[in-house]
This record gives C-alpha cells, structure tokens and sequence, in this order.
C-alpha cells in the first residue's frame, strides 16, 4: 500500500508490484522447473469490453472480436507485449511461485474453502490476494486511492501508443523489487498516462493472473449498509464509500467470484459513517490478510477497524504492519511465526514489538517463510504471522 498521506490519483498511477525491470509480479500456473500449459481464455459472457481492456493493457493477445485487435498491430504494443510477457514469468518464479508454494504447505492448498477475503489497505492488490487465498467467493478490498475508469478504444491514438506504452515502463521503474505500491511516485512518474485510478490496475492484474473479467460495475454502500449502483464512476470522494464491483471467473472454470474495491478513510471516517463495516457483516466471517500497512491498525485513530478484525476475523494472515501481537495472543489467537522478525524502517522503528521479538526468538517455534515480502523485499529477512482462530 502507499503512505497514507499521498494516496490520490487523476489518471497516472500504475502497476503497484514491480520486481523485475519493466514490469509487475503476478500468480500464474507456472512451477519451478516447468511451465505448466496456459489455460486457454474465454470471451467475458457479460460486457466483454472490461475483459478486452485487461487483455490489452496486460500486453496478452486479444480473443476474437476485441475492439483493441487493430492495437496488436502496431510495432510499440507488440514490443511491450513481448516484454511484458518475459518479465511477468521472470517475477511469477522470483516472488509469486514461493508464496503459492506456502499457500499449498501452510493454509491448505487447493482444498482450502473461502467465503469471503477481507483485505484492508490493499490498493489494487489482487496478486497477494489470490496468493494467500485461491479460493475465494468474494474479496473486499479497501483503501484511499480512487476506483477509476478504463479508456475506450476510440481514445487510443495508435501514433502515441508508444508514448504511452513507455510512460507505464519509465513510471514502474522505480519500484524494482518491492511488493507494494506508493501512490505519490507513480503519480509523478506517470502524470497523463493511461490510467485515473485503480480499475485497469485491477483488471490487468486480474488477466495476467489467469482471469477472465465478466462485468463492472460503479457502486456505493449506503448509510444503511446496503450496496447501490452508481451511473459513473466518482471523481472525487464523497460522504458514502464509493468503488468498483468486479464479477470474473478462473480461466477453466465456471464459478462466478466477486472482487470489491472500496474508497473510504478507514480510520476516523469509519467511526463517522460505520455503514462499510455494516455492508461487509452480509459476508460473514472473514479471512483477512494485512501487509504493507504503515502501522496504521496500531494506532487510536483505526481502533474500529482493528477490533471489527480481531471480533470477527477466523483467520488473519499478515506482517507486523497489523494487529499487534499481544493483542492477538491476549485474544485466545493461536499464533503461528514464519520467518524472521527485526526493527522496522524509518519512519516506523517505534513500533518494533519486543514480545513479537521474544516469540521469535523461541526455540523451535519458527518455520521458514520461502519469500520475501513487505516494506523489506529484497532488502532483509520477511516474516509472516497467521493467527487462526481457536
């Protein structure tokens, strides 16, 4: 996630995970050693259009009838598909392949049933979220920066495609190795490129992890709880939390999964207008995963929201950017430890836990993690927490 000050957008943030020159991580059907055939994709059975963009901005072929196949002609799209294309597999080895493999070893595998992911802070983080939970049925994610809108094709002039194509390479270049995103880089990098919020982010994460995309929708959670749709996306944000609903489906399969993206300040405004967490209740119980999270759920201000997860969370899966570790202990949490703790970066070393040190440093308690993740990537050692409910 960004730093909570800087998160807004107007057409020119993008790719929020980039680990290798160019371009983002993903979760695709590779495995270490061999490469598992693509499942072949299938034409969005509802507004195809969204399903077409996401192909196109992933840098995929388009499937028959695309309104984007005029663009495959051209040299610029083809380079940055090719592009694409060997950095996405390079990333899917380095970074996605070890948390799928943790997935498999640690929080059941295939076998494992969801109903219903809660990822706060997440931005368009649909990458993690698939990793730690395949199975989901519904996904709510949640954050700061703006929903957004896709262009039409008829606004891609195919003599500055290039240009355009090189604004997301120059504006992913600076977060090599990270798996976060900050929103005030990318807004600097790429001012007037080809995006006003977090929808094509959304959709071309969800293409390259082997998607496809069925509808979207503008929608509102009103003061009583309920969802509404919106006639066009929202610029600026409002009293009521305002996003997207994504309907799609794996590649292969049928079921029908539902991804939400929410703007709204979930911290005082939260306290203000409860109606998000009111909307999420007709979901259940969920699972909730936090990475990347500025320490936010440590302090007063987010104090709803924290217990809203602690109270109703059957699991949580994060890093020490979350719920505190005595809190989680002091709730009858049963506790597993994964990797290796240590001091925070600046600006937040005061927020290292000395118990979560001491558990740590436990004889035999710890499992190896397999990857690195968070504010640390590539920089010293990851750790990963699961609290399971008992």
């Amino acid at each position: 996630m960004s730093c909570w000050g800087g998160r807004t957008s107007a057409r020119k943030l993008f790719l929020p995970f980039v680990f290798v020159p160019l371009l983002a991580i993903t979760i695709t059907s590779c495995s270490r050693g061999s490469e598992t055939p693509p499942v072949k994709a299938t034409v969005s059975p509802g507004n195809r259009k969204f399903n077409d963009a996401a192909r196109f901005l992933a840098g995929m072929a388009s499937t028959p009838g695309s309104a984007y196949a005029e663009f495959e002609k051209n040299p610029a799209w083809q380079k940055y598909a090719s592009e694409m294309s060997a950095a996405w597999k390079a990333a899917d080895l380095k970074r996605m392949l070890p948390v799928r493999e943790f997935q498999e070893r640690e929080l059941g595998g295939a076998a494992a049933k969801s109903d219903f992911i809660f990822y706060p802070f997440s931005g368009p983080d649909v990458v993690y979220m698939q990793g730690f939970y395949p199975n989901g049925s519904v996904y709510v994610l949640a954050g700061l920066e703006r929903p957004g809108t896709i262009m039409e094709p008829a606004e891609y002039a195919a003599a500055d495609l290039e240009e355009q194509l090189d604004g997301i390479r120059r504006g992913s270049a600076s977060l090599f190795e990270r798996s976060f995103f900050v929103t005030g880089e990318m807004s600097r990098q790429l001012r007037g490129q080809l995006v006003d919020g977090l929808l094509p982010v959304i959709l071309m994460l969800l293409a390259r992890t082997g998607n496809t995309i069925e509808n979207v929708r503008n929608v509102a959670i009103d003061d009583a709880g309920k969802l509404i749709e919106l006639p066009k996306a929202q610029a600026k944000p409002g009293d009521r939390p305002d996003g997207l609903e994504v309907l799609y489906h794996k590649d292969g399969e049928q079921k029908q999964r539902k991804l939400y993206y929410f703007r709204l300040d979930l911290g005082p405004g939260l306290v203000k207008n409860p109606s998000f967490l009111t909307f999420t209740d007709t979901f259940g119980k969920p699972e909730t995963l936090i990475k990347s999270a500025s320490f936010l759920l440590h302090w007063k201000e987010f104090v709803t929201l924290r217990d809203y997860i602690v109270a109703n969370s059957k699991q949580i899966v994060q890093d020490d950017t979350g719920i505190r570790y005595q809190i989680l202990t002091k709730k009858g949490f049963k506790v597993r430890l994964y990797g290796n703790y240590g001091r925070p970066d600046r600006p937040f070393q005061a927020q290292y836990q000395n118990d979560m040190r001491d558990a740590f440093e436990e004889p035999g308690r710890v499992k190896p993690l397999g990857f690195s993740m968070g504010y640390g990537t590539g920089r010293r050692a990851s750790h990963l927490i699961v609290a399971e409910r008992p």
